[in-house]
């Protein structure tokens, strides 16, 4: 991320503050937004054009999205007037501005654990995965899937997000769209992600003690996403960010082959 795009994201604060009755709808109108803006590059090269001025650029975001209404419309043009490194990057913070809306539309509802839990069962099904991030179907027919798989057993902000991740991979592949999500999601709830692997799953318990632990250690609060990984063989990894705790055994079996040469 460049230094225009790393100061411009400060952007999203100001432009969610300005909307603070902005709710769930408002955040599928932002992922249509950015979706929208995708589709167009024209479009999205002058919104993200740094020649131009930030009126020129916020006017242009009003008349191409017009047809939404107007938390999503401000938002986006609020956006727009900010620099970024690479038009991709005013894309991911719609992206983002979207994600924080929906959260915050949410309540109590624990939007992060249901995209990890979403992301588990992703990650045990191998066709499921190849369905959602194969190159073969339409973007409706995975929309449509995620709807069937999430059928009374996720909320509607979890449901309008991963709606939006199977319709704009835009390149990327399904576990790392759920991973950047999650990250994304336990930001907006005010948390950071701690990624826990594991080679069976935890009881909830011994999770909740693990979370308590590295919430002392770290001295924030933490969102655990558990993933199961049998080659781990025993042990545990976490990933908070760029830090990584490395217990597994697999792990001390790499580590001692380097020292054994």
């Amino acid at each position: 991320m460049g230094s225009a795009t790393s100061q411009a994201r400060a952007g999203i604060d100001e432009a969610l503050r300005a909307q603070p009755q902005a709710g769930l709808e408002d955040a599928r109108e932002l992922f249509q937004a950015s979706r929208a803006i995708e589709r167009s590059p024209q479009v999205l090269a002058s919104l993200a054009d740094a020649v131009s001025g930030p009126d020129a650029r916020a006017a242009l975001a009003q008349r191409v999205l017009g047809q939404l209404g107007a938390p999503a419309v401000s938002i986006v043009a609020h956006l727009a007037r900010q620099r970024w490194s690479e038009p991709a990057d005013l894309l991911a913070a719609i992206d983002a501005a979207g994600i924080r809306v929906a959260v915050q539309s949410a309540g109590e509802t624990d939007v992060a654990g249901e995209i990890a839990s979403f992301q588990r069962i992703v990650a045990s099904d191998a066709d499921l995965e190849l369905a959602l991030g194969g190159l073969r179907g339409s973007a409706d027919d995975k929309a449509r899937l995620v709807e069937r798989l999430l059928a009374g057993k996720a909320s509607p902000a979890a449901a309008v997000i991963l709606d939006h991740l199977v319709r704009a991979p835009r390149g990327r592949r399904i576990g790392q769209l759920l991973r950047s999500a999650a990250t994304e999601v336990a930001a907006a709830a005010g948390r950071s992600l701690a990624v826990v692997t594991t080679a069976r799953a935890m009881p909830e318990a011994q999770l909740d003690r693990l979370r308590a632990g590295l919430e002392r250690q770290y001295g924030r609060t933490l969102q655990l996403q558990q993933i199961v990984d049998p080659e781990v063989l025993g042990g545990l990894r976490v990933s908070i960010g760029d830090d990584i705790i490395d217990g597994t055994v697999r792990s001390k079996f790499t580590d001692l082959r380097l020292k054994l040469g």
